[in-house]
């Protein structure tokens, strides 16, 4: 999959800087627009789970290379760094787009569905990466009107909420220092081709924990030969969904989900082990912390009551992701000088879902926006839903609120 070239740049003077047009970015937008779906489809059809992105990599890779852009690959894993430096005097803005898809089986009747058993982009972040490459090919054709030059950063691994993180310890910009960096996610709530906008806190610190219960087995007409590891799980996980609404504060949003459980071997044996993987989400630091000691504290007294001994492995994921105010506001008024005719909604809650685009936030300000991709029944599944799609015309949206961000920066 490769672009081609597709417009001569376009600009007119105003206010004695070179800017673009609404009329202008429009038409840009429209002429990359093809590749950029044909682009979401070939990824959508060959889905590569967190951590195995080598053919996504090497496609985005060979795609800047072609345009002659510098490419730095292998950071954090298959994670890479495509810049576009105009001027080694001028400051940086980086881009963010993430690569991964989800172990979940396609469930949609469409063309371009996965071809991949058991693995699908229902995060979308097939689109994520084409609507990156569709920036990258619409601004490395207007670069003689940027006054920043920018960093697009490809990020493998973030539904294991490991890749942002491992990409900074690989130190992803080197001598780089990005004054903003920005990112968006899919979301089909919205209506399709609107922007998601918010104050603060968009999305919630997430752990991840696996438990491990250990007994004794036996037959299942014996149990009190045995330590049921069986009773003791369900014991532990019914005390465990009971932390949330009995020692956080109500006014501090939590949530606490168990999405896993292996165990067993046949209806009449009592295993001796049983494992159950699950996370929890909060937004304010003293709650997510109170979990964490009250979880370990409940896994481990309720095994032993029983007899039984238990493992607890918890993954500090990703911290609260909050947009810096200042370029929030900014953002905004760029949309609404360059991109009038795109519906701003102010969203007013947080999300519960992590996001490790929040790592980045850690030293550098920026944002994270919402594209919405709903536009009919077809495509309003949740994420992670078997059947998720968007509506893709959602995507002119996604390149031109990038690009904006790159061309009317002063």
């Amino acid at each position: 999959m490769t672009f081609q070239p597709w417009y001569e740049p376009c600009v007119n003077w105003m206010g004695g800087e070179m800017r673009i047009t609404e009329e202008q970015l429009a038409a840009a937008v429209e002429s990359v627009m093809p590749e950029v779906v044909n682009m979401r489809r070939h990824l959508h059809q060959h889905p590569e789970l967190s951590g195995e992105e080598k053919n996504t990599a090497q496609m985005v890779a060979q795609a800047c290379k072609k345009l002659g852009m510098e490419v730095h690959e292998g950071i954090g894993g298959f994670g890479l760094l495509s810049t576009l430096k105009i001027d080694e005097d001028k400051p940086w803005i980086a881009f963010r787009a993430d690569m991964d898809a989800l172990p979940i089986q396609d469930g949609k009747q469409r063309p371009y569905a996965s071809r991949v058993s058991n693995k699908s982009h229902t995060c979308g972040h097939d689109v994520h990466t084409a609507v990156m490459l569709g920036v990258i090919h619409l601004l490395h054709a207007q670069q003689e009107h940027l006054n920043h030059n920018i960093a697009f950063v490809f990020q493998p691994a973030e539904e294991t909420c490991e890749g942002a993180s491992a990409m900074l310890r690989d130190n992803v910009f080197g001598d780089i220092r990005p004054e903003q960096i920005y990112a968006m996610h899919v979301y089909p709530y919205l209506p399709a081709g609107s922007i998601g906008l918010r104050d603060g806190p968009m999305c919630a610190a997430a752990d991840m924990f696996d438990v491990e219960i250990l007994g004794r087995g036996g037959h299942a007409a014996r149990p009190h030969e045995c330590i049921d590891v069986v009773l003791v799980a369900t014991q532990v996980i019914q005390a465990l969904h009971q932390i949330v609404g009995r020692r956080v504060n109500p006014l501090h949003p939590a949530v606490l989900t168990i999405g896993q459980i292996h165990g067993g071997h046949a209806g009449n044996v009592i295993p001796d082990q049983i494992s159950f993987s699950g996370t929890f989400r909060s937004l304010h630091p003293e709650a997510h912390e109170e979990i964490r000691l009250v979880m370990d504290r409940i896994i481990r007294q309720t095994a032993e009551a029983w007899g039984a001994s238990a493992k607890f492995n918890l993954r500090q994921a990703t911290p609260v992701l909050s947009n810096d105010p200042k370029l929030l506001n900014q953002a905004r008024d760029v949309f609404k000088e360059i991109m009038p005719d795109t519906l701003l909604i102010d969203i007013e809650e947080a999300s519960m879902g992590g996001e490790d685009f929040a790592e980045f936030l850690r030293d550098t300000p920026g944002c994270l926006f919402r594209l919405g991709t709903g536009g009919g029944p077809e495509t309003r599944y949740p994420l992670h839903h078997p059947c998720f799609d968007i509506d893709e015309s959602s995507m002119r949206s996604g390149v031109a609120a990038f690009s904006a961000l790159a061309l009317l920066q002063k």
